[in-house]
């Protein structure tokens, strides 16, 4: 029985489990970093729950109360709510880790050179989607995107119609899940037209007809056919990659975008030495996808899980050419005496540290949460009663929504989409102290501001006679100004207004 055990128990055996467990590591501890959106998701979760109906107007800033919010992320806020209220923190974290992981693997599954060369290339593809992990709708997004894609390569390869039986049933899930399902429609399109391209003429049709009918399943969302418009909406919102940085291409003078270029550079290597010959199809969907990368961080992950099988196909396909497989291939002894105990330990390290990162979040929640959000400038205002709106700064906007809802009610939030472009670039001006940040101030009746102490608008507020600093730490100030001179100010601004 010991014999049958350890000629089982071998290093390439276990290295797989070994890799993937690491990989939940580090997904922890991306996670840990607490998005700053997830705190309205979960209150949005909360009132779903509690009121039984999905909003489809603003409740919770004073600035835009009562204007359009296309809420597309629902039930993933039911969802994060109810595992926050069942295991708190601890099952957030681990549940979101382990989908990222899931989704990873299944693109390990499609890649040549298991175990090694195909864990080369998913650890260049996770670091490459890195930066977009966290406790965040989006993961559920990633994981079907990886789902579709596997399904959709595997239909080409076999031609099996019956894989795409699938893709519809998951798209009605995934358009109540995330906006992000018209990456779904996408993939479908893109694959359809690779198939096109390398003249498979007899997948036309079942391709074309599942798009149909997973289009056709869209509007059966709260927000009905509201679905079809609000992401390319949202795509082209100037705002967007103005001001929030996923948005935005990816700036390779950063380390965090450096796996992003190491991708690149793997992928290129490999087209070029490989003595397998890419099809038309798959260029296609590597220009395209490689591309979005370029263009916008949040298209990162597309590309990652669709250039991960390339690279360690051409990869290994590289090393057959040169008889180097031959160090990976062959055949492993029964692991005894120390190997065995070496391979033992080689297990048993990354589940200590899964579960260690795991844990060290959970009992020091407080500190991550305090290291990135205003928590003791949050428990003043909660004691206080300042009268008045507030204003505060972008990212925090999300965390005061769960905090101080509805005794305060906040300026902006991370829903840029509620905001629109305008309202956007107007807040922004005003944190950044440019020409006219005093103006929406006035016209707003703001009587309470919380920003970073080193913000500029923090140190014009600090030299101007009518506001008062209330509170400060190192991580927040609270500034207030009597009514009166709110008063004043609003007469001022009422009168430029006219005058205009």
């Amino acid at each position: 029985m010991f014999i049958q055990l350890t000629s089982r128990f071998t290093f390439r055996r276990i290295f797989p489990v070994a890799f993937f467990l690491m990989v939940f590591s580090l997904a922890v501890l991306q996670c840990a970093y607490i998005d700053p959106d997830l705190w309205w998701h979960l209150r949005a979760g909360q009132d779903i729950l509690t009121t039984h109906t999905i909003p489809h107007t603003d409740i919770y800033s004073f600035t835009k109360a009562g204007s359009e919010w296309v809420t597309h992320e629902w039930l993933s806020e039911v969802i994060f709510y109810g595992i926050f209220r069942v295991a708190a923190w601890t099952g957030l974290i681990t549940i979101l880790s382990a989908l990222i992981a899931l989704a990873l693997f299944i693109t390990y599954r499609r890649c040549e050179g298991r175990p090694y060369i195909a864990a080369f290339a998913i650890l260049l593809s996770g670091a490459a989607s890195a930066p977009l992990f966290g406790i965040r709708p989006q993961m559920i997004s990633f994981l079907l995107t990886s789902i579709y894609i596997a399904l959709l390569s595997k239909f080409i390869n076999t031609e099996r119609t019956k894989l795409l039986f699938w893709l519809p049933p998951m798209m009605l899930l995934w358009v109540n899940l995330h906006a992000g399902y018209a990456v779904g429609l996408g993939l479908i399109g893109l694959y359809t037209v690779s198939v096109m391209l390398d003249g498979k003429w007899r997948l036309l049709r079942p391709l074309a007809i599942t798009l149909l009918v997973s289009a056709a399943l869209v509007p059966l969302n709260p927000n009905g056919l509201r679905m079809f418009s609000y992401p390319l909406e949202t795509l082209r919102s100037p705002s967007m990659a103005k001001y929030i940085e996923e948005w935005a291409s990816p700036n390779f003078h950063q380390v965090t975008y450096l796996p992003l270029a190491l991708l690149f550079c793997a992928l290129i290597a490999g087209l070029a030495l490989s003595p397998k010959r890419a099809q038309v199809g798959e260029v296609f969907l590597l220009l395209v996808t490689g591309f979005g990368a370029l263009r916008s961080v949040r298209h990162i992950p597309i590309f990652a899980l669709i250039a991960a099988p390339v690279v360690a196909r051409n990869l290994w396909a590289i090393m057959v050419a040169r008889g180097w497989e031959r160090w990976f291939t062959k055949p492993e002894s029964p692991a005894i005496g120390l190997a065995f105990a070496i391979n033992v330990l080689l297990l048993l390290a990354p589940i200590g540290v899964a579960c260690l990162r795991v844990g060290h979040f959970v009992a020091y929640q407080p500190k991550y949460e305090a290291k990135n959000y205003p928590q003791k400038a949050v428990d003043f205002l909660a004691q206080q009663q300042f009268s008045g709106p507030m204003y505060n700064q972008y990212g925090w906007g999300g965390y005061l929504i769960k905090r101080l809802y509805p005794k305060y009610r906040v300026y902006i939030d991370g829903r840029a989409d509620v905001y629109g472009d305008d309202f956007m670039t107007e807040a922004m001006r005003t944190y950044d102290g440019r020409e006219g940040w005093r103006e929406p101030l006035d016209r707003l009746s703001v009587s309470t501001v919380l920003v970073s102490p080193d913000s500029p608008l923090a140190s014009l507020l600090r030299v101007d006679g009518t506001w008062k600093t209330a509170y400060e730490d190192d991580q927040a100030v609270i500034f207030t100004r009597p009514r009166d001179t709110q008063t004043a100010a609003n007469m001022k601004a009422s009168t430029a207004e006219t005058l205009r």
